[in-house]
């Protein structure tokens, strides 16, 4: 078998600078509770994205979209110096992001088990290849087997980000299993690709409609290294 993981909220708490930025500018404003202000984030990251990829958002206003619409949903208006405000912090604390022990210990199973893994993330070059540095991912992860979008040409959930990461490992994809917290993106793109998924869902989110189903759900790091090893076993 092998394993090809996301980075972003699979790998390490995608959610921890935020909260520790929110809790310095805007946690003595509302009521409203970090963890739900944090996805409608996410929401509002990945439009941003997109919309930055067709040309309709300066890379530059990307991060401030994303805080705005975020806050104008619990009615704060954010002016543009808290959004600078807000980014300076938010990148301090990304700077000290880590693999957790629990996530830490599937990659050695992996890698004590022969068991080859891949990373595939969504992402400019420079950001996340800033952010496998903090986390050291090359520790388990060899550097020509760590995937971004922006190198790749293709964008999560489009199924050409999978086939491009197939193409250049020579993966079997009836062999091959994605690790993912985003629905929409990781367990739709990986099941449009023809690779099993197991969703992440240590956010504990509602199943979207539709056809698209994960082969595995888990909800914690614990239940992910069972879901390996069994895997491994089969």
């Amino acid at each position: 078998m092998n394993i090809v993981f996301d980075i972003d909220d699979t790998l390490y708490n995608l959610m921890e600078p935020f909260e520790k930025a929110h809790e310095e500018l805007f946690a003595g404003q509302t009521d409203a509770d970090c963890e739900s202000l944090f996805m409608a984030s996410r929401i509002y990251s990945d439009e941003a994205f997109y919309m930055h990829e067709k040309g309709m958002l300066s890379a530059e206003e990307e991060f401030a979209y994303r805080i705005r619409k975020t806050y104008a949903d619990v009615g704060i208006h954010v002016s543009q110096e808290q959004v600078t405000l807000f980014e300076q912090r938010y990148r301090y604390y990304q700077k000290h992001i880590h693999v957790p022990k629990a996530i830490q210990n599937i990659l050695e199973n992996c890698r004590e088990n022969d068991v080859p893994i891949a990373a595939l993330t969504n992402g400019k070059h420079v950001n996340q290849g800033k952010k496998i540095g903090v986390l050291q991912l090359t520790r388990w992860f060899e550097e020509d087997r760590i995937f971004i979008s922006e190198d790749i040409g293709y964008t999560k959930p489009d199924q050409r980000a999978f086939f491009a990461v197939q193409e250049a490992l020579q993966l079997d994809p009836e062999k091959t299993w994605f690790i993912g917290d985003t629905f929409e993106v990781d367990v739709t793109g990986a099941q449009n690709a023809g690779w099993h998924v197991i969703w992440f869902n240590h956010r504990r989110r509602q199943m979207p409609e539709g056809a698209i189903r994960a082969d595995r759900e888990v909800r914690s790091a614990e239940d992910l290294l069972r879901v390996v090893k069994e895997l491994q076993g089969a």
